[in-house]
């Protein structure tokens, strides 16, 4: 029995041993930083704990904090401070290592002001009469110092769509240009803080003038967006060397050659392309409402980019081209009747019209082969063939009246000055004189290397208004002006820039 006891008493012994077997607990260091989301500046004084529960940090000015003596395994990091959402990482703690995390906190929205009201600052909200390049201006704060951004949108009055002009801008104007004549606009301004809603503005509106025709008696036509597009301008005053021009069209289709309807002055016509075909539009003074008036006789010419056409001296009919015809159309496009026809194996390319010496039309023409021109005059009253005025050999374009009727300017180039494939090398103005059949010659000023071309007279036809292009078509075309004598005191005056095709009312 006493060694029954002694075994028993050694295996208890050793069952009690195992149960009490030590474990080994390992311990970690946790490192890390707290920042702003946005500017990523560090944020002192935030508070960090973690879950499961351990010691409670504090970040320094460097946004930095420091937890010791964690056991190692997974935790949920939060750093707390005031005007900021809390954030939160996850992270997996490992024995006898340093884990290091960046906490980025956003800032709350419910400890954060949104954006004032924007307020206007110009143009005054309702203001009239206003040019079509203008400056918007506005102004908005946050009680919080929150940089402000603006979405600013435009609402013509002709269409329910607003236009985005600006979106993110952290300016507080903005400016504008080439808007409608005689319209109104609405426009908005959206403030946002990056934490709140946008805050939207009172709708403002302000109505931009009527076309001042009397003020910007120029149309001429510059390239944008590849197209040829009509602009409206005036001469220089003197006070600035800026040029004073408003464009008319939007650039989206070609428009070229504008004639300004004579009397009223509230239209005008210009050339432009459907399918293949060129025809005439008229519209208002400003660009708007274009309205077709040829259909089945489109203009044809030896070159239609370059033909000319022109208004009854009344302003209620056109006269154009097709061919070696001569049409009149009224300003509806009803009415088409043949005027003239040209010599066997002539094309018109010129025509102009004035009300004195019994309706006179002047017409160019030339043959499609070759440079010999003619210049033909008739009166309209009683509808004779054309009568030869003059022949040149040379190519005579861009025939106009004079205001009194008696001279004629026009664009001629020898036929000696011509390149092997047919570009004009020196073209000249020209003014013949009805009585007498005398001619002169207005461009003995002219550059060498360059082209006059498309006269038309202004100032009761004192000067001659014009275009100077390289005689190679490379680089910009200039709109001129220079005074109707042949002394050497003759000026030359720059109007407009990359400019061609003007014309004068």
């Amino acid at each position: 029995m006493k060694k029954i006891s002694i075994v028993l008493a050694a295996l208890i012994l050793l069952g009690s041993c195992r149960e009490d077997t030590i474990e080994i607990r390992t311990y970690g260091r946790l490192t890390g930083e707290v920042l702003d989301a946005e500017s990523l500046l560090p944020i002192a004084g935030a508070s960090v704990t973690t879950n499961p529960e351990s010691d409670l940090d504090i970040t320094n000015e460097l946004g930095e904090f420091l937890i010791d003596s964690l056991l190692e395994g997974s935790y949920s990091i939060r750093a707390r401070s005031t005007g900021y959402d809390d954030g939160i990482i996850s992270v997996q703690v490992e024995g006898d290592r340093i884990t290091s995390v960046t906490l980025l906190l956003s800032r709350g929205n419910q400890e954060n002001n949104p954006p004032s009201l924007p307020t206007v600052l110009a143009p005054d909200n309702g203001a009239q009469n206003i040019v079509p390049n203008l400056t918007l201006a506005w102004a908005a704060s946050d009680v919080d110092g929150d940089s402000l951004s603006y979405d600013v949108y435009l609402f013509p009055s002709d269409t329910s769509s607003a236009i985005p002009l600006a979106l993110g801008s952290r300016d507080t104007f903005l400016e504008l240009s080439n808007l409608g004549f005689n319209r109104r606009y609405y426009w908005q301004v959206a403030v946002n803080d990056g934490v709140n809603a946008p805050v939207y503005g009172e709708v403002w509106s302000f109505s931009v003038q009527e076309y001042p025709i009397d003020e910007y008696r120029f149309a001429f036509v510059r390239p944008v967006n590849g197209n040829l597009t009509l602009f409206g301008g005036k001469a220089p005053d003197g006070a600035t060397v800026e040029e004073l021009s408003f464009q008319l069209t939007d650039g989206s289709r070609s428009y070229w050659r504008p004639r300004l309807r004579p009397l009223l002055r509230n239209e005008m016509a210009a050339l432009h392309l459907v399918g293949a075909e060129t025809h005439i539009s008229i519209m208002n003074r400003d660009g708007s409402n274009p309205q077709r008036v040829t259909t089945n006789v489109p203009i044809r010419s030896k070159d239609e980019n370059l033909a000319s056409y022109c208004w009854s001296p009344t302003g209620d009919q056109l006269m154009y081209m097709n061919f070696g015809r001569l049409y009149r159309i009224n300003k509806d496009g009803s009415g088409l009747t043949l005027v003239a026809e040209a010599d066997d194996g002539f094309l018109f390319t010129g025509v102009d019209w004035t009300a004195l010496n019994g309706n006179t039309i002047v017409a160019t023409a030339e043959r499609p082969e070759n440079f010999q021109s003619r210049l033909y005059l008739f009166q309209m009253d009683s509808l004779p063939s054309p009568r030869l005025e003059t022949v040149l050999n040379g190519q005579i374009r861009h025939p106009v009246f004079s205001p009194s009727g008696k001279m004629i300017a026009f664009s001629f180039n020898s036929a000696s000055d011509f390149s092997a494939n047919g570009m004009p090398l020196n073209t000249q103005i020209l003014v013949y004189n009805t009585e007498n059949g005398s001619l002169i010659n207005l461009s003995f000023g002219k550059e060498p290397g360059t082209n006059d071309v498309f006269p038309r007279f202004t100032n009761g036809g004192s000067k001659i208004l014009f275009v100077n292009k390289p005689s190679d078509n490379i680089g910009p075309s200039k709109v001129m002006l220079l005074d109707v004598q042949t002394t050497q005191n003759q000026t030359r005056t720059l109007l407009f820039d990359n400019a061609d095709m003007p014309d004068w009312n």
